[in-house]
C-alpha cells in the first residue's frame, strides 16, 4: 500500500513538472512574440515593393486645408511599416544620398537614399516609405519616416515641436521643393499600419514617426502642402 502511494506521488510530481514546464514554454513564446511585434511597430518594408498599401474609405479631416477648392478627390492610403528595432550602432558606411530634407525651424538637415537601396530604413536614415511618389511627381505624396527619441538615428525627435505654417524643403535632382505644414494628427498603431491622409490634390510631403510619450500606441503624422519649386 505504501509503495502504491509513493508511486502515485511520484507520478503526480512528474505530471506537475511537465505542466509547469509547458506553461513556461508557452509564456516565453508569447513574450517573444509580443517583443517582436513591438520591434515592428515603427519599421519600413523597403527591400521590395511594399505590401499592405490600400485605399481606405475614411473621410479626411479638411479643417486645415490651405486650398479648399482642391479637395474633391481626396485619397487616403494605409501603409504597413516593417524594420528591425532601431537599436543599431552608427555606421561608417558612406550612403549615396539622392536628396535632402531640411526643416529650418528645428534645424533638421538630413539626406535620404533611393527607395529600395541600402540604407533606406529608419535605423540608418530618414527613410522613404512604401506608397510614396518622388517630389517631382505632379500630384504625388512624398512620405518619409524616422525614429524619435535619444538615439543617434532619432532624426525626427523634434518634429512634434512644429506648428502649422512651418516650412520644410526637399532637394531632389537639382530642384528645391518648398512645403508648408498644414495638418498634424495621431494615428493608432493597433492595426499595425499608419494611415496617410491626402487632404488635397496638390503635391504633398508627409512625415511619420512614433508619437511621444505614447510612442508604442500612436504614430505622429505631419502633412505639408506644396508651395513652390526652384532650380538650385
Amino acid at each position: 500500500m505504501n509503495e502504491d502511494r509513493l508511486n502515485n506521488r511520484q507520478f503526480a510530481f512528474i505530471v506537475l513538472v511537465i505542466i509547469v514546464c509547458g506553461i513556461a514554454i508557452v509564456g516565453n513564446n508569447y513574450f517573444l512574440a509580443k517583443k517582436a511585434k513591438a520591434y515592428e511597430d515603427m519599421s519600413l518594408l523597403l527591400s521590395q515593393e511594399p505590401e499592405g498599401v490600400e485605399e481606405v474609405e475614411n473621410e479626411p479631416d479638411t479643417s486645415q486645408i490651405v486650398n479648399n477648392n482642391t479637395t474633391n478627390n481626396t485619397n487616403n492610403t494605409s501603409t504597413t511599416p516593417s524594420d528591425p528595432s532601431g537599436k543599431v550602432k552608427k555606421s561608417t558606411y558612406t550612403y549615396n544620398y539622392i536628396g535632402r530634407l531640411k526643416i529650418p525651424a528645428i534645424k533638421l538637415d538630413k539626406g535620404f537614399v533611393k527607395y529600395g537601396s541600402y540604407g533606406n530604413n529608419v535605423n540608418q536614415n530618414v527613410a522613404i516609405m512604401g506608397g510614396s511618389q518622388y517630389p517631382n511627381v505632379k500630384d504625388g505624396n512624398f512620405i518619409l519616416a524616422a525614429h524619435n527619441g535619444s538615439g543617434w538615428n532619432a532624426f525626427f525627435t523634434k518634429i512634434d515641436k512644429l506648428k502649422t505654417g512651418n516650412m520644410a524643403y526637399i532637394t531632389y535632382k537639382g530642384v528645391e521643393y518648398s512645403y508648408r505644414l498644414t495638418k498634424i494628427y495621431s494615428d493608432p498603431k493597433s492595426d499595425g499600419k499608419v494611415t496617410i491622409r491626402r487632404t488635397s490634390d496638390n503635391r504633398q510631403l508627409t512625415l511619420v514617426t512614433c508619437k511621444r510619450p505614447d510612442y508604442k500606441k500612436y504614430y505622429l503624422v505631419l502633412v505639408f502642402d506644396f508651395v513652390k519649386e526652384k532650380k538650385m
